[in-house]
């Protein structure tokens, strides 16, 4: 299939072998969410299946450019369709991924994607970030967020949600004038010919 041998050869450049059982996880992914975003809005309705792959799950890998990930607990802020949650977690099936979004209608059709896909350890949280109790306080090493809205939220966050190593991986464009709230930040580009001009921005808690 062509969009797999796409996300296969970005993967082998970044140095992520891929068995043939990932790559049809990532296949099915694919499927259960064009199926689902049918009935709920959890990407753009209009998105062709090429739009699918390109926009949504290899811009999901892209951080794979830079980092790679091991046993963390992850929370995916916004996460909406379940990205980039879920990639990442077929991926490195040993994270411990969080998937939060408001929406209970988002997150009712997402717990039905995890429950085809059959993946351990990947929980569907619905949310608001602000609203998380003190149970979840210092309990995350990372937060990832594709759709930026309120970076001063992610400043509160970070001193609640975050352990003392935590950190935050936020995925820009070209805007990166809504991070003047943070002292210091890391920027790299992770752009793709398929994707077009993206940026990780990594802001650690220390």
């Amino acid at each position: 299939m062509e969009y797999l041998d796409e996300i296969k050869e970005f993967l082998s450049i970044c140095g992520i072998p891929i068995s043939e059982d990932k790559l049809e996880q990532l296949a099915a992914f694919q499927q259960y969410l064009s199926e689902a975003n049918q009935e709920v809005n959890l990407i753009s309705r209009k998105a062709s299946i090429s739009d699918i792959w390109h926009q949504h799950i290899l811009d999901s890998l892209l951080i794979f450019k830079k980092v790679k990930f091991h046993q963390e607990t992850i929370l995916d802020f916004g996460s909406g369709g379940g990205l980039p949650g879920i990639p990442i977690k077929i991926l490195f099936p040993e994270t411990r991924m969080y998937l939060l979004d408001s929406r209970n209608k988002k997150m009712t059709a997402v717990k039905n994607i995890l429950k085809k896909l059959d993946l351990p350890d990947c929980f569907p949280i619905t949310s608001r970030l602000e609203e998380l109790d003190k149970g979840w306080h210092g309990y995350f090493d990372i937060i990832l967020c594709r759709s930026v809205r309120q970076q001063e939220v992610f400043k509160q966050a970070m001193e609640r949600l975050l352990g003392k190593k935590g950190k935050i991986l936020l995925y820009k464009s070209h805007k990166l004038d809504d991070l003047a709230i943070f002292p210091r930040y890391k920027s790299y580009d992770i752009s793709h010919p398929l994707v077009g001009t993206r940026k990780l921005i990594e802001i650690n808690k220390k």
